[in-house]
């Protein structure tokens, strides 16, 4: 079965926040809240070098991206799917993240370089399956 888009993707990609799950080596999940931005149909997410979720990644791809729910418990997307990390791109590069998240980066005594000599790592992570309600 071919993976298809849920129609409320591109809207919940506009969300600052996203929770990427990984796999610990010992099988426990491991979600940890992540920026990203949407690539065509993939998602792009920045994390420092050498960090437990990039190991659980190169050990296990297998992932899910989930948003928060709203107020009442609902408006739930999951997205399942496999994550790589990628050989080379800069934050300030990836179409969409500085027009997303620049404005947040002083708040978390950050700027454009400083972000990305950090945060020097990019995982792509493309869906598999999605669901909710």
């Amino acid at each position: 079965m071919t993976y298809q888009p849920d129609p409320r993707l591109a809207e919940r990609a506009k969300e600052n926040v996203a929770w990427l799950t990984t796999i610990s080596p010992k099988g426990r999940p491991s979600p940890r809240p992540v920026w990203f931005v949407l690539d065509g149909e993939d998602f792009i997410v920045f994390s420092q070098p050498d960090t437990a979720k990039t190991r659980h990644i190169e050990a296990n791809p297998e992932v899910s991206l989930h948003f928060n729910s709203d107020e009442h418990g609902g408006s739930i997307l999951v997205i399942g799917g496999k994550a790589e990390i990628l050989p080379d791109g800069l934050a300030s590069e990836q179409p969409g993240f500085l027009a997303k998240y620049e404005k947040h980066y002083p708040a978390i005594d950050y700027d454009v370089p400083k972000f990305d000599r950090e945060y020097s790592v990019r995982i792509r992570i493309r869906p598999e399956r999605t669901w909710g309600f």
